[in-house]
């Protein structure tokens, strides 16, 4: 299906108003991009815990972008901008395709193998000499294809996991848990924040024809078990955050792995976990910029 995609270049204090003047004119929704919201968390002092340097080139305008059929009469678009800027505002538009940016993405995904198992996309499948899991993250993390999900895999495929009870926190696409699972994990319980984590989960098991428990909740609250494996593929802000609540859904000899963290980072995860005597550091793996570990509760 093809579509109208219009774009207005203005500012950073006019941009709410042309986004709404998008919506009033029929745009079912408006995708700002403003070099001065990158900047502010740029300069903040509660900063991310990673952002790619490209950031620092953004570009100077603002730009907020609305969608609408092909055959649309924009004049009321034109009216609206007018009416919420007071001027005629500088507009390009363009005829896009549905199908591009639905598919597009795709073609940077292949399958990935991680010794005992395939990690394979779900629009790839197909025979392969190994058991496979099918993953279609939509819009959740975790394909395998991050350094920081590469490496709870390959950690994930070095144990032991017949038998036990895997806790997935931040579970995002489900793909570790599912690989516990794959490895004959007697159960697994995944948890996140975001109701589309929750979702691409309970696909990805599907396509797996797998069943598990999937909450959409607080670790604190929300989880009220004790697991043998914690898969912990977060950040460090969030990992030190959780120093006391992982403990606590594990027993004595349980294995956490731990990822998501940048090496800059890791003498803070290391004073958080280890330096608190209440975990023993078994495996470190680092590639590029990032670590990761496997641990256990003492």
């Amino acid at each position: 299906m093809k579509y109208k995609q219009v774009t207005i270049i203005t500012t950073h204090e006019e941009a709410d108003l042309a986004a709404y003047a998008m919506i009033e004119a029929g745009s079912d929704g408006a995708c700002v991009k403003d070099a001065e919201d990158i900047k502010e968390i740029l300069r903040s002092e509660h900063n991310w815990d990673y952002y790619d340097d490209s950031l620092r080139n953004f570009p100077r305008h603002t730009y907020v972008t609305g969608c609408y059929d092909e055959n649309a009469d924009l004049s009321a678009l034109f009216s609206a901008l007018r009416e919420f800027l007071g001027r005629d505002a500088e507009i390009t538009v363009s005829v896009c395709d549905s199908a591009d940016w639905e598919n597009e993405w795709k073609k940077y995904y292949s399958p990935l193998d991680f010794g005992r198992f395939v990690v394979v996309p779900k629009w790839m499948d197909g025979n392969y000499d190994k058991p496979k899991i099918l993953i279609d993250p939509g819009m959740a993390f975790g394909t395998g294809l991050h350094e920081s999900t590469g490496m709870c895999l390959e950690l994930l495929s070095d144990m032991d996991c017949k038998g036990a009870e895997i806790l997935d926190v931040g579970c995002g696409s489900g793909i570790l848990g599912i690989s516990a699972l794959a490895l004959g994990a007697k159960d697994c319980t995944f948890i996140d924040i975001d109701p589309q984590a929750a979702h691409a989960t309970q696909s990805n098991l599907s396509f797996n024809g797998l069943s598990a428990e999937v909450i959409c909740g607080d670790l604190a609250s929300d989880y009220k078990g004790c697991a043998d494996i914690v898969l912990a593929n977060l950040t460090a802000d969030i990992l030190i955050r959780l120093r006391t609540e992982l403990p606590r859904v594990m027993k004595k000899g349980s294995v956490i792995i731990m990822s998501g963290i940048i090496d800059k980072r890791t003498e803070e995860i290391e004073r958080a976990y280890f330096g608190s005597g209440l975990f023993e550091k078994k495996t470190e793996v680092r590639k590029n910029g990032w670590t990761a570990y496997a641990a256990v509760k003492r």
